[in-house]
């Protein structure tokens, strides 16, 4: 039995008129994280497809499906993301002074959403880590929000 550590990185969700504050504690040996706020606190599991890197399946600690993300190239910074509840997005991740993700609901083109990570490892498996399971978050984090404010 081995015992796993956190690493708690803040993200920043921004929908143009509010932003939310979470934060993700990352868990490298379950390839999982657990979301947090003042509202949230729900353990999400990345999941993939048997040979295809390029889709992953998000799911909670239920195993309820709470989306499905499928990457457009092997860089793993552009690609779409479907919800449950058959919601469309697509996105784009950004490097510069830490990691932002642009999330654009396909329903309604005008509506954009950004979430800023800053860079928190101390190693290349931690940053790959950081790098794999920020677009799930990002989905997962816009899912709970939108559950709690539907207005968003």
């Amino acid at each position: 039995m081995s015992i796993s550590v956190y690493n708690a990185v803040p993200m920043t969700l921004n929908d143009g008129e509010t932003q939310h504050q979470f934060t993700l504690k990352l868990n490298p040996a379950t390839e999982s994280f657990r979301l947090e706020n003042k509202h949230i606190k729900r353990n999400i599991f990345i999941g993939k497809r048997m040979f295809s890197n390029l889709f992953q399946q998000i799911r909670n600690e239920y195993g309820f499906v709470l989306g499905r993300i499928h990457y457009d190239n092997e860089e793993m910074k552009i690609g779409s993301a479907t919800t449950a509840e058959h919601e469309h997005f697509r996105f784009t991740l950004k490097e510069e002074n830490g990691i932002e993700v642009q999330v654009e609901d396909e329903a309604l083109p005008g509506k954009k959403f950004t979430a800023s990570v800053p860079y928190h490892y101390e190693n290349p498996s931690e940053k790959a880590m950081q790098l794999k399971t920020i677009i799930p978050s990002v989905l997962a984090a816009l899912i709970y929000i939108k559950t709690m404010h539907p207005a968003i």
